[in-house]
């Protein structure tokens, strides 16, 4: 492996998981860092999807055990929902990476991915496998085992029950144990071999509990002979925490599904299966394996010099072990072994810059530029300690800065002013993963040494140089952002590098309802002083537009305006649309999407400018909507976009007075999952009905509801679906009216459906409700519960497990057909 390429992965991995905040480590939290400096082991836990990992077990393992625990999430469950907003999945991906990576400055672990696509629910490995593309996410796999070269492996899941749970889930239990075989073999995946060294892990586990048993009283009875028992619960009295204390918090940062958790204390056992490997000889899952100071040559005179600095530690003057963390530095810098050398030269730079309370921060007064632009910067250095520490030189790129030298006096905060200009090449700062267009089940990532990474490296990174005690140290730091926010108080950002516009439609898809001409509403924000240019879009042929072009002039940035575009479609019924911004000296053609939640921060997602253009043959009914806000959705935009009147109300907002101005009542996706408000309201809504309107059901999961009565009738709910989005529909009442008015469904309005048909089915059902579908993935019985249809009084009671929520923002157009007609029923 080149050394430029593995020093840049570990510098990386072990700055990734702090996000801008800067680490401030209290004395408890250095003597942790050094005892876990002093550990020389390393564990990967697999599984499929953020969220999946056991929290309690990386907890114990990086603060019990002290190993560096890095979790291999093999998708950004970007097939997920989305209980805070309406992103869904590449955006969903972005943010649910943010949440792991939130979860492990918690736990104390880190974080790695594949490339593969969460691309919905999966019911067999063998799907799963084949859509991902079985071979490319192996040799990611076999990759993340090199590159993190465990002494163990713990699968979250069991790689022989094919089809006993979501088939991402087993999938990632199959890859584990095929590669637990293959990433010590010299003559596989040998592209790799420039990069990273075959390595064969010691053994590998399967984190079993009595759910994957079915029961307690099964898992009680199971032959338990290569099980170990780890009583996990700890109690940290340096942290004040049991140790599933704190792998609820850890758990708690995935709010885009809503998986708060409270901590437990007390005794709590965890069971892991002994599946690959060397046998065991007691309760240790790190027994035989040495993981001192003496597991690397010549390491031994280095644990003599950490493991009495551990001893030594002073919680009240901290500093007073900087000679021998000095010293033993600089032995660790000449270990032969790159991986280790890499990987305890940058914890042992932490400990040492914690130890001295020294602060190095370069910050920008401005959160983006563009490429070619001068920045101007401020960089801030304290020494809080009576050590000696002296600045030498700054350099960026390996190029020095203008910083003078300077000595580093106790407390004393020196700040320096300057200048650099940024690569007029340099790349626009946005996930790596996402600047090519993807396949179904994998994401185009042509940089080896990318793959697996959380999140793009920073951008611009400076390189302090000091002098303590005349011994060179070094840190690198990245220009960040901050400001103060009246409420939050100092808040971070990541410094971005962004183009000179953005370009972005209003909407993603614009439905025309019957050749209507339609306005399209192009926005563009300015990211550099005075934008002025050209504004035309790229349509296809016969779409007549008025006007052809706009001009535009913005004169400062972050400033932005709205040009209106008249579109007319021709006979052509769909077609992609984007637009183009000409300057005097290049071409715009980029969005620039910011996603920003309180616990995640902000994040640009930085993408080709397009939007779907759908010319609908569509009559609508005269219907005035209530829209009851559920799980994140866009089914209330995307009807007012078709014509529909919709007004939306928060649950707690909804009144009896307020629906008698409205003719259909549409609760959002799993409303009944997250609020407890429609729990108490359910007798008026139902009133609601029979005095004549229409309630439409959008699907909830089985479990968590807050009420059993969704339905006024007897109706239970189950965990049906159907996740192959071409599968055969049927229809069972062709006649029935939501069939037939206003529109005419027939099966070609289920072509070109995207992810899935549907999910959470009823299975059982009152004689009163009619079911108009029938469908099944392959081999399997037909499921006839995506749309139930019920008269209640002189109303209607309609639920529908179809994924409306997906098909509608990708433009589908049956999709539209036959939410119409539900909506229209009489």
């Amino acid at each position: 492996m080149t050394k430029t390429l593995l020093c840049s992965i570990f510098l990386f991995l072990n700055a990734v998981c702090y996000s801008q905040t800067p680490q401030k480590l209290a004395s408890s939290e250095i003597y942790q860092q050094i005892k876990s400096l002093n550990f020389l082991g390393n564990v990967l836990y697999i599984a499929a999807h953020p969220d999946d990992e056991n929290t309690s077990l990386i907890t114990y393992f990086s603060k019990k055990r002290y190993a560096k625990t890095t979790y291999l999430s093999l998708t950004r469950g970007d097939g997920g929902q989305n209980l805070m907003g309406s992103e869904l999945s590449e955006k969903l991906g972005m943010i649910r990476t943010q949440e792991l990576l939130k979860a492990r400055t918690i736990d104390g672990g880190q974080q790695w991915f594949s490339r593969a696509i969460d691309f919905g629910y999966s019911k067999t490995p063998e799907e799963t496998l084949n859509i991902w593309d079985k071979e490319k996410i192996l040799s990611d796999v076999v990759w993340a085992i090199r590159t993190h070269r465990p002494d163990i492996i713990i699968n979250r899941f069991n790689h022989r029950t094919s089809g006993g749970t979501h088939g991402h889930h087993t999938s990632s239990a199959i890859l584990s144990t095929e590669a637990f075989d293959l990433a010590g073999q010299s003559n596989k995946y040998t592209s790799q071999l420039g990069l990273v060294e075959p390595w064969s892990p010691k053994r590998a586990f399967f984190n079993t509990s009595w759910w994957f048993y079915g029961s307690q009283e099964a898992f009680d009875k199971a032959d338990k002979t290569n099980f170990i028992e780890l009583e996990i619960n700890a109690f940290y009295p340096l942290e004040g925490l049991s140790n599933n204390e704190i792998s609820a918090l850890s758990r708690s940062q995935h709010k885009s599904q809503g998986f708060g958790n409270t901590g437990s204390r007390g005794e709590k056992t965890e069971y892991i299966e002994l599946i690959k490997g060397e046998k065991l000889a007691g309760n240790d899952p790190f027994h035989g394996i040495d993981t001192s100071w003496s597991r690397i040559p010549k390491g031994k005179a280095i644990g003599d010099i950490l493991y009495k600095v551990e001893e030594d530690f002073d919680f009240k003057q901290p500093w007073k072990v900087i000679p021998q963390l000095l010293e033993a530095e600089q032995l660790i810098h000449s270990i032969e072994d790159e991986f280790w050398r890499s990987q305890k030269s940058k914890h042992i730079q932490s400990v040492i810059q914690a130890c001295l309370g020294l602060f190095v921060e370069v910050q920008s007064g401005i959160a983006y530029a563009n490429p070619g632009d001068a920045i101007e910067i401020e960089m801030e250095l304290i020494n809080r300690s009576p050590i000696d520490i002296q600045l030498k030189y700054v350099s960026l790129g390996g190029k020095p800065i203008n910083v003078k030298q300077t000595v580093l006096e106790n407390n004393n905060d020196v700040r320096f002013s300057t200048v650099f200009n940024l690569s007029s090449e340099e790349n626009y700062t946005t996930p790596y993963w996402l600047k090519e267009k993807a396949k179904l089940g994998i994401y185009k990532v042509e940089n080896r040494a990318l793959i697996g990474l959380p999140e793009s490296p920073k951008p611009i990174q400076f390189t302090f140089n000091f002098e303590i005690e005349g011994k060179s140290f070094t840190l690198k730091k990245p220009l960040i952002y901050k400001y103060n926010d009246p409420v939050k108080g100092e808040v971070y950002q990541n410094f971005e590098i962004l183009p000179e516009a953005s370009l972005g439609f209003d909407k993603s898809v614009y439905v025309f309802k019957n050749s209507e001409t339609k306005i399209i509403q192009v926005n563009v924000k300015a990211f550099k002083e005075s934008v002025v240019g050209q504004l035309k879009l790229n349509l296809p042929n016969k779409w007549k537009i008025s006007p052809n072009s706009h001009e535009v002039s913005l004169n400062t940035k972050g400033e932005s305006k709205s040009f209106n575009f008249e579109i007319t479609p021709s006979s052509i019924s769909e077609a992609m649309i984007s637009p183009e911004l000409k300057l005097s000296k290049t071409t715009l053609n980029k969005s620039v999407t910011t996603i920003e939640y309180d616990h995640i921060g902000a994040h640009n997602l930085i993408e080709d400018a397009s939007a779907k253009l759908v010319n609908l043959d569509i009559k609508l009914s005269q219907k005035r909507i209530a829209y009851i806000s559920g799980a994140g959705s866009s089914v209330a935009s995307n009807l007012k976009d078709l014509g529909f009147y919709v007004k939306e109300f928060l649950p707690t907002d909804l009144t009896q007075e307020k629906l008698k101005d409205f003719d259909v009542v549409i609760m959002g996706i799993r409303a009944y999952n997250i609020h407890e408000s429609l729990a108490y309201k359910q007798s008026f809504i139902f009133e609601f009905v029979q005095n004549g309107g229409t309630i439409i059901v959008q699907y909830n999961t089985n479990r968590g509801l807050k009420t059993d009565e969704i339905a006024p009738f007897p109706m239970q709910m189950s965990r049906d679906r159907v996740t192959e989005e071409t599968a055969e529909v049927r229809f069972l009442n062709p006649k029935h009216r939501v069939l037939n008015i206003p529109n005419k469904i027939d099966k070609s309005d289920f072509e070109g459906w995207v992810q899935e048909r549907g999910l959470y089915f009823p299975d059982q059902w009152s004689e009163k409700l009619t079911p108009i579908l029938s469908m099944n993935d392959k081999d399997e019985t037909p499921k006839e519960g995506s749309i139930l249809v019920g008269k209640y009084g002189k109303g209607h009671y309609i639920y529908t497990g179809l994924s409306f929520f997906r098909e509608l923002p990708a433009g589908v157009p049956g999709a539209y057909k036959l939410l119409s007609n539900l909506i229209s029923i009489e």
